[in-house]
């Protein structure tokens, strides 16, 4: 499909140079700037989220895929968790944990079990198993968001939350564009968290 756009002064200069010196075409210029747009700056938020766009430009994704990609950046939080539980608070709300018990069970044998028990222990508490060695994951989850000033800053904190999140589905999938918005905002969450930038809510 054939476009056209108007660029001002300042974006002409810049043209000229990426054209000139660079040896960029007009239409990668504009590509490039489009994608810095909408999509993370960083890794591995940034290489989640062009997964998600190139399987969407290709009608190849489908929406265990984009949640996938979602829990990945998640995960990525544990090496530079962040204060502002908002968005993640905002992702969960979209599970019903209490009512998927096979899938929030978490059990010795289980490879989440270690970290879950990390959490109780920063926590301080006991964990309440019911006399059986089983943890109900969708309280810890309740656990983690009530102390979250307490943990925020552990890495078995996320790893728990994108575990759980992997294995069980949300009430209503998240779209392309959603899986993008967030892998965005949780980035911005951790850059203004350790770059001391202004954190961007949705």
């Amino acid at each position: 499909m054939n476009r056209y756009f108007i660029s001002d002064k300042e974006s002409d200069i810049l043209i000229t140079v990426a054209t000139k010196v660079f040896g960029l075409k007009i239409g990668d210029i504009i590509n490039m700037a489009i994608k810095n747009e909408f999509l993370p700056m960083t890794e591995p938020f940034r290489t989640e989220a062009t997964f998600i766009l190139q399987c969407r430009a290709e009608n190849k994704l489908d929406a265990w895929e984009i949640k996938q990609s979602m829990t990945r950046g998640i995960r990525a939080l544990g090496t530079r968790p962040v204060y502002d539980a908002d968005r993640l608070q905002g992702f969960f709300a979209r599970y019903h944990l209490h009512e998927d018990t096979e899938n929030c069970t978490i059990t010795e044998n289980d490879a989440l079990w270690e970290s879950a028990v990390e959490v109780y222990e920063f926590l301080g508490k006991q964990i309440s198993t019911g006399g059986i060695n089983k943890i109900n994951g969708a309280r810890l989850v309740d656990d983690i968001f009530a102390e979250w000033e307490v943990l925020w800053g552990e890495k078995a904190v996320y790893d728990v939350m994108a575990a759980l999140a992997f294995r069980c589905e949300p009430s209503l999938p998240f779209s392309w564009f959603d899986g993008i918005q967030f892998l965005v905002g949780i980035e911005r969450d951790a850059m203004g968290q350790w770059c001391r930038l202004p954190s961007r809510k949705k």
